[in-house]
């Protein structure tokens, strides 16, 4: 089923600045839907979750790095959603990443979830890089947006 007022064809952006790399897949369990039968909302935000830190790691952040090493992370300031198709029980999930471009301090990426080769969401997260020991925004570094772009390429 599609959404009312939705799109079969949104899309984040139509100039994407890279392609999309595959950053993670599910499938729908019972436990991920609500009373209306399809997959409540909050899932669709924990496979973004889940997909941003594929991400990060795809740009030499690891867990070890974010943790132990420069202690810098990408983290979420806004986001913008289209829920296209409802997903059901047992619908297996794959979510590709796009990076759509880089800031001095941000960036801004697409998570898109298919089903086979049909977009049933997608979400634009625009992406600050913090340093955790501050908790303050920091210019991104240039070896880590060459990072940002050769996964992409």
């Amino acid at each position: 089923m599609v959404f009312p007022n939705s799109k079969q064809s949104q899309h984040c952006t139509d100039k994407n600045l890279t392609n999309y790399i595959n950053t993670h897949a599910f499938t729908v369990r019972p436990s991920d839907c609500d009373p209306l039968g399809h997959m409540n909302v909050a899932r669709y935000l924990d496979g973004c979750s889940d997909a941003g830190f594929t991400l990060q790691a795809a740009w030499s952040l690891t867990p070890e790095d974010i943790r132990d090493g420069r202690q810098l992370a990408f983290v979420v300031v806004n986001a913008n959603s289209n829920f296209i198709q409802e997903l059901r029980i047992g619908e297996h999930v794959q979510i590709r990443s796009e990076l759509i471009k880089i800031g001095t301090k941000s960036c801004t990426v697409c998570h898109h979830f298919f089903l086979g080769e049909v977009e049933v969401f997608n979400s634009t997260f625009t992406l600050v890089l913090m340093n955790l020991k501050t908790r303050q925004a920091e210019a991104i570094p240039d070896d880590l947006r060459a990072a940002l772009l050769a996964a992409h390429a």
